[in-house]
C-alpha cells in the first residue's frame, strides 16, 4: 500500500461525497431555493469564496460535505426562497437528489466500464450450462495454502458435491461459497490440475473471530477469451451488476442480524481507504469497481429512514404531506440531533475497529 494509492482512494471517496452534495445543490438551485453555503469536507476552511448568495469552501478534513439552505431548520416565513417555505414536493426532490446522484453515478460508471473494458468469455459446463469455477488466488498461510491448493486449480467438488447446477437459481461461484460455508472444520476439495483430478483435504477452516468458515481463496470462472459488449448489452449488464450489489448487501445485512456482527463486517472511512489502496495496488480497474460499489452504497445508505440521514428527512416530509402540516420543528430538530449523535458514535466505533484491523 503506497502513499499514492492512499491519496487516490481518499480523492475517490471525496468525489463520491461531492457528487452527493452536488445533487442537493443543483436541484435546490434549479427549484429556486436560496443556497447559503456549499462545502467539501469539514473542519477549518482551507479555501473559501462567495459568489452571489452562496459561499463555497474547501475544508481540511475531506470525508464529508454540506449544502446549506436558508431556513432549513426553521419554521417557514414569508420569504418564498427559504427552505421550509417551499412546497413539500420541492423539498422532497432536493433531499432525494443527493442519494439519486450517487446511484446515477454508480450506474454511469458501471455502464462506461461495461462498454469499454473487454469482457471474459467463460468456459461452460456442457451438462449444466454453468460457468466452471477455479481458484484465482490463495492467501499466504491460509488453510487452503497449508493444504496445498494452488491458483488456477479448477474446482470439481467440495466433499463430493459439485458446485455446478442444472438450474439458474444459483451460479457456480455462489454455490461453491455455500458449500464451503456449510462444510465442517475439515473438508475435501476435488480439483483438476494439469488435466488430472486431485482430492485435497483442508482442515482448520473455521475462523472463530469471523464466526464462519474461511479457506483463504478467491473464486473466478474459467475464461476462454474476451469480447466487448454492445451499447444495449452494456446498459443491461450495468443494471444487473448494480442489482447484484444490492442483493449481496441485503444478504450481508441479514447475515449480521442472524449471526451477529464480527470485526470486519462493517467498515468506515479508514477501512474503505485501506481496501481501495490495496485494490489499486493490484488493479486500477478493480478500484473502479470498488468505487461503483461505494457510490451505490452511499446513495442507498442515505435513503435509510433514520434521523439525520436523507431518508429520515424524506420520512418527515412524507408525514407532513399526509397530515397536511409540518411536524414541530423543535421536536424534529431534537430527533435529528439524537440521530446525528448516534451516527457519530457508530463512526467512532467503526473507525477504531478499522484501525485495529490494520495492525492485524
Amino acid at each position: 500500500m503506497t502513499l499514492l494509492y492512499i491519496l487516490l482512494a481518499i480523492l475517490i471517496l471525496a468525489f463520491l461525497i461531492f457528487f452527493h452534495e452536488l445533487g442537493h445543490f443543483a436541484m435546490g438551485k434549479a427549484l429556486g431555493f436560496r443556497v447559503l453555503g456549499f462545502s467539501m469536507g469539514f473542519g477549518p476552511a482551507l479555501v473559501k469564496f462567495k459568489k452571489g448568495e452562496t459561499e463555497y469552501s474547501l475544508r481540511a478534513i475531506p470525508f464529508g460535505g454540506a449544502c446549506m439552505f436558508d431556513g432549513e431548520d426553521e419554521d417557514a416565513q414569508n420569504d418564498p426562497r427559504r427552505f421550509n417555505a417551499q412546497p413539500v414536493w420541492k423539498r422532497f426532490l432536493v433531499i432525494l437528489a443527493g442519494p439519486f446522484m450517487n446511484v446515477l453515478l454508480a450506474f454511469l460508471v458501471a455502464f462506461i466500464v461495461m462498454l469499454s473494458a473487454p469482457v471474459p468469455i467463460y468456459a461452460i459446463d456442457s451438462a449444466t450450462g454453468d460457468n466452471i469455477p477455479y481458484i484465482v488466488t490463495v492467501a499466504d498461510k491460509s488453510a487452503a495454502a497449508e493444504a496445498g491448493i494452488l491458483p488456477n486449480d479448477i474446482v470439481i467438488a467440495i466433499d463430493g458435491k459439485s458446485p455446478l447446477n442444472a438450474n439458474d437459481s444459483i451460479n457456480s461461484s455462489d454455490a461453491l461459497v455455500s458449500l464451503i460455508a456449510s462444510a465442517n472444520d475439515t473438508l475435501t476439495i476435488t480439483v483438476e490440475r494439469d488435466g488430472a483430478q486431485k482430492d485435497i483435504i483442508v482442515s482448520g477452516i473455521y475462523n472463530a473471530q469471523l464466526g464462519k468458515n474461511q479457506l483463504g481463496i478467491t473464486i473466478g470462472s474459467v475464461s476462454t477469451g474476451t469480447k466487448h459488449y454492445t451499447i444495449g448489452e452494456a446498459f443491461i449488464n450495468a443494471f444487473e451488476y448494480l442489482g447484484q450489489i444490492i442483493k449481496l448487501t441485503v444478504e450481508g445485512i441479514a447475515g449480521m442480524f442472524k449471526n451477529g456482527i464480527h470485526q470486519g463486517d462493517i467498515s468506515g472511512v479508514v477501512g474503505a481507504v485501506a481496501v481501495m489502496a490495496d485494490v489499486a495496488n493490484e488493479s486500477l480497474l478493480n478500484l473502479v469497481y470498488i468505487a461503483i460499489v461505494l457510490s451505490l452504497s452511499l446513495g442507498l445508505f442515505n435513503l435509510i429512514p433514520f434521523p439525520a440521514l436523507d431518508g429520515g428527512r424524506l420520512l418527515f416530509l412524507l408525514i407532513e404531506a399526509i397530515i397536511g402540516k409540518p411536524l414541530n420543528r423543535k421536536v424534529e430538530g431534537i430527533i435529528n440531533a439524537v440521530g446525528l449523535a448516534l451516527l457519530f458514535g457508530l463512526m467512532i466505533i467503526v473507525t477504531i475497529s478499522d484501525v485495529i484491523g490494520l495492525f492485524k
